[in-house]
């Protein structure tokens, strides 16, 4: 009887491998042909995919926009700078022209102020001699000077 319920044995563990065989054939083709879930699981790949591929350039562009911004901030405050440099040394060029002129035309007034001074005193001894042309020449005289001042005195 041994061989009898041995083989039975055997027989039932081959029926039970094989059914669980079956079962995983069953399960692999419905796995493959059911369409909706392999394109689902298709479509979720892909969406990480390129949810990290976003991510990814994002944080790149990112890192450079940050890279660009430094470069143009610290290129702009070394323009600032020479910039800054530049208009003080003009500044100070233009002063110190400035104060040259108005000490060359303070010295350019007294020696008008000086000349003045020593024709007035030629014409009143000339007046005293020849009254009505020196007057004449005189009055010119004075006119032309006191345009020539106001002229200088306009530029």
């Amino acid at each position: 009887m041994s061989t009898p319920s041995g083989g039975s044995d055997q027989t039932r563990r081959d029926i039970q491998q094989t059914r669980a065989e079956l079962g995983e054939t069953v399960a692999a083709l419905t796995a493959k042909t059911d369409v909706k879930t392999r394109a689902r699981t298709k479509a979720t790949t892909a969406v990480g995919g390129l949810r990290g591929r976003v991510t990814e350039a994002g944080q790149s562009a990112k890192t450079r926009a940050t890279q660009l911004a430094r470069t143009v901030s610290q290129k702009a405050s070394q323009r600032v700078t020479s910039v800054r440099q530049k208009s003080q040394h003009t500044i100070g060029a233009v002063r110190g022209s400035a104060e040259a002129g108005v000490q060359t035309t303070g010295k350019a007034e007294s020696s008008v102020v000086t000349s003045a001074r020593a024709v007035t005193t030629k014409i009143g001894s000339s007046v005293r001699t020849r009254p009505i042309p020196v007057l004449a020449v005189t009055g010119t005289a004075a006119t032309l000077a006191v345009i020539t001042y106001r002229r200088r005195r306009a530029r």
